[in-house]
């Protein structure tokens, strides 16, 4: 790697340390883009981040609470309206949507491309959100659902608080709870219920893991398994804690014909999943490592 990869590596190893709540999500989403375009400077795409919270700002004139926001509007400000108000200026001014021509576009995990073009995957034009909305003190937040990234923004206190799930893949549409039950059984089948888990918050990290995972897959998927084996390297600097990864690490170290690395990740896994309870993780671990040993015997 170059200079500019080994300062942004130092950033995210640097993440990784760091607790969750101290993450920037939208700027590490631009570090793990630049990545894969090193020579492109940042500084620009976080002028853009600014542009965006202001330009939300400027249309309320001023004031970031929901009750400036009522004042503005006029009335109560319940969720679905400050929902109106983000992706008027996300999906209106700014034109972001959700890439439905070439969705498994690379460039669509890119929070740089997406930016220039526009357009991308939910998890990415989910960032934007909530850049936008915590930079304005909105209780905002990503959801646990699978494979379609969703966000709830919530308003007023306990007793008279109001919510919203937002769609940022489609211009900030507003769901309800039939429009989520179609969804998930469009991704999990017939069967699928919503139960309490799709509804857990996320944290920036994994959010972050989550849009990473989508390059990891792609790669994995065309069969460009040294492509995939720097995504999960990249993944292990922000979130070094997670023996899962470690696992896929040692995976990707074997098909590369990396056999002591692939040896020391899988121990690695083993050691954290051991020590953190995730026993079934460790036993994987322990299995790889010992059909690793065989075939080198």
């Amino acid at each position: 790697m170059g200079k500019a990869e080994d300062k942004i590596e130092a950033e995210l190893r640097a993440a990784g340390e760091a607790p969750d709540e101290a993450l920037d999500l939208a700027r590490l989403a631009l570090a793990f883009a630049a990545l894969d375009r090193p020579s492109v400077a940042r500084a620009a795409y976080e002028k853009h981040l600014t542009e965006l919270v202001r330009a939300f700002d400027t249309a309320l004139a001023r004031g970031r609470t929901p009750d400036k926001i009522a004042e503005k509007i006029g009335g109560a400000a319940s969720a679905e309206v400050v929902a109106e108000l983000l992706s008027s200026i996300l999906a209106g001014r700014f034109s972001y949507h959700g890439d439905t021509e070439s969705y498994d576009d690379p460039k669509n995990a890119n929070l740089m491309h997406v930016i220039d073009r526009r357009k991308g995957l939910p998890v990415t034009l989910g960032i934007l959100y909530l850049h936008v909305g915590r930079a304005l003190g909105l209780d905002i937040c990503g959801l646990n659902f699978p494979g379609h990234f969703v966000l709830r923004l919530r308003v007023g206190q306990s007793g008279g608080q109001s919510a919203a799930i937002i769609d940022p893949f489609n211009r900030g549409q507003i769901l309800s709870t039939a429009d989520l039950l179609r969804l998930i059984r469009s991704i999990e089948g017939p069967d699928a219920k919503l139960t309490p888990d799709i509804y857990a918050p996320v944290t920036a990290r994994d959010i972050l893991l989550r849009l990473e995972n989508n390059i990891l897959s792609r790669a994995i998927r065309a069969n460009e398994l040294d492509r995939a084996r720097d995504v999960v390297a990249r993944m292990i600097w922000l979130a070094p804690r997670r023996a899962g990864l470690h696992f896929e690490l040692g995976r990707l170290e074997v098909h590369a014909g990396h056999m002591s690395a692939a040896a020391r990740a899988f121990e690695t896994c083993r050691s954290m999943a051991s020590g953190d309870g995730e026993m079934r993780i460790a036993g994987m671990a322990e299995e790889a490592l010992r059909r690793l040993k065989a075939r080198l015997n």
